[in-house]
């Protein structure tokens, strides 16, 4: 037997607990690192304003980081809602004509960490629509 295996079998068994019940299922070893992570004060929950999302980010996160986080969000909720049929959703035209913003201030730089934007726990973020100056659109897509 696998590692993996064992481990995701002793997760399991821990799980019955009753004072663990609010964790929610199926839990990945990677959701009870965040959980942790959040008991600690090493990352914190935000939101975003009209949908169900809470992403529990760590504090060294980076802009990028949270819209990671959106885009699986979304994907897990949608794959859920859809059993069969699959939407796809083109994140190059989500991110290229919308953005995040906190306290009216838009999000534009994917490379700064958290702090520095003063994204807190329990921060709200919203959509916002980009506007762009005729010919002066962003690119869609950056290759680093």
């Amino acid at each position: 037997m696998e590692f993996s295996q064992q481990l995701q079998e002793q997760i399991d068994s821990l799980l019955k607990d009753e004072l663990l019940q609010d964790i929610p299922r199926p839990v990945t070893i990677e959701v009870l690192d965040t959980l942790i992570s959040i008991e600690q004060g090493d990352a914190f929950n935000i939101r975003v304003d009209r949908h169900p999302l809470a992403p529990i980010v760590s504090k060294s996160s980076t802009l990028g980081d949270i819209k990671r986080h959106i885009r699986l969000k979304l994907e897990q909720m949608e794959k859920a809602e859809r059993k069969g049929r699959q939407r796809r959703i083109s994140w190059k035209y989500i991110w290229r004509s919308y953005c995040l913003m906190l306290d009216n201030q838009k999000l534009l730089d994917n490379s700064k960490k958290l702090t520095q934007l003063n994204i807190r726990q329990n921060a709200v973020l919203k959509f916002s629509r980009l506007s762009h100056e005729k010919g002066h659109h962003q690119k869609a897509w950056h290759w680093a």
